[in-house]
């Protein structure tokens, strides 16, 4: 049977699986409802970023809205489904497999649109909770990625890590094991605290995806030109992964010391997934050796105490390259944020090294002739940034950001910028 027959097989064996779960749950409910009818519950959040990179005048904007619904049975089984939208100039149709510069490969799609678009669904599940945990089935974020910790920030689209608005362009530094993005998947999550809480409040989770899209074309290249073919063209990839495994824990807990508690929170998170064997269309099976599995690991933790909280996380992954290369990823991040009533303070400091990671075939027009050329990229971020609260979620913030990203010459040579943003955020 050929490979995307498998593949489709095996997303409708796992679908039609999940979905006779949850019907079987339904069934099992009494047909009395509780006493609140169906709920319809929407959020959202937007962000509006404008600053001066280098005497040069940017700005972007980004949107998130979300509609869930669900009905609560008299049992107290709760069913229910959900749907995202998302406005993100910034976000390419894949996801970084390990930072946005550092890897040829990337992982799941951010979700249903057209490729050109900047408008487009990022997620539409089915979930069903109760006293058995949480059960989510369709497009949806993984465990890896919902249960992760980074370094804690006042501001809602610029950061170190994590952004959703990236002025300059250069900023590298990956921390969430996001590797599945919005693909097809199982999750299921037991009852927080289920061990009683006698040590403290654990969750864990489990995500399983049958398997993620090749890319095609040029999406799963996040940088223009990292690698060319004997015309001078992009090489094109076809590389997908299935069986796309992920386990991840949070864990939190509150320490008294002196007048006040220190609560803290850490995670952990492991995401594996097979090679399907597929090879880069352009140039076939000469560099197919370059790629392999997928692995990746992250850890995250944050501190509170009173008015002050810091933290950080690490990232490491051999971003679907052959082991045999030990090609890696390797990115931290850390911060501390301040609240003084309606003002908000925070510096944080995040690095990736991509030293091994972008080893891609250039040469010249005789294929038989290519070679390996490292193509490295180290990246460094500072940010310090203050925050004032108004009513309603609205809140207006100011940064100041250096950005040092040192690659090699097939990169285009070192590069730093230097930004002062300013944001505007509102979540309801």
């Amino acid at each position: 049977m050929p490979m995307s027959h498998c593949r489709q097989k095996k997303a409708a064996q796992l679908a039609s699986g999940a979905m006779a779960l949850l019907g079987i749950l339904g069934m099992s409910t009494p047909s009395a409802l509780a006493d609140e009818p169906a709920s319809l519950d929407v959020t959202g959040e937007i962000s509006v970023v404008v600053g001066s990179v280098d005497g040069e005048l940017k700005s972007d904007a980004n949107a998130a809205l979300q509609a869930t619904t669900s009905t609560v049975f008299a049992n107290g089984l709760e069913l229910g489904a959900a749907a995202s939208l998302r406005a993100d100039a910034d976000m390419g149709v894949r996801r970084p497999a390990a930072g946005r510069y550092s890897s040829l490969l990337s992982g799941g799609s951010r979700g249903f649109g057209p490729e050109g678009a900047d408008v487009f669904l990022e997620g539409a599940y089915l979930f069903a909770r109760g006293g058995f945990g949480s059960l989510h089935v369709g497009r949806d974020q993984g465990v890896a990625s919902r249960l992760s910790v980074t370094s804690p920030t006042i501001f809602r689209a610029v950061g170190v890590n994590d952004w959703r608005t990236d002025l300059t362009g250069l900023n590298d530094v990956h921390t969430i094991n996001d590797f599945s993005g919005q693909s097809t998947k199982v999750s299921y999550m037991p009852p927080a605290g289920f061990l009683g809480g006698v040590i403290g409040q654990l969750q864990l989770g489990v995500s399983y995806a049958p398997e993620l899209s090749a890319c095609g074309e040029d999406a799963c290249v996040p940088f223009s030109g990292l690698a060319l073919d004997n015309e001078g063209l992009l090489v094109s990839a076809d590389q997908a992964w299935e069986d796309v495994l992920e386990t991840a824990l949070y864990y939190q807990n509150t320490v008294d010391i002196g007048n006040n508690p220190l609560d803290f929170g850490l995670s952990a998170s492991y995401v594996s997934a097979e090679d399907n064997g597929a090879t880069l269309s352009n140039i076939g099976s000469m560099i197919d050796p370059l790629f392999g599995d997928y692995q990746a690991y992250a850890f995250g933790l944050n501190l509170s105490y009173g008015n002050l909280t810091f933290g950080g996380s690490l990232k490491s992954t051999n971003a679907g390259l052959n082991e045999d290369r030990d090609e890696d990823y390797l990115a931290f991040d850390a911060g501390v944020t301040y609240e003084a009533g309606e003002w908000n303070f925070m510096l944080g400091y995040g690095a990736a090294d991509a030293e091994r990671d972008a080893a891609l075939l250039v040469g010249p027009d005789d294929l038989s002739a290519f070679s390996p050329l490292g193509l490295n990229r180290q990246t460094q971020t500072a940010q310090a940034g203050v925050s004032y609260v108004f009513n309603h979620g609205v809140t207006l913030g100011a940064a100041a950001q250096i950005v040092d990203s040192e690659k090699s010459d097939a990169l285009g040579g070192a590069e730093n910028a230097a930004a002062i943003v300013f944001e505007s955020s509102i979540k309801f």
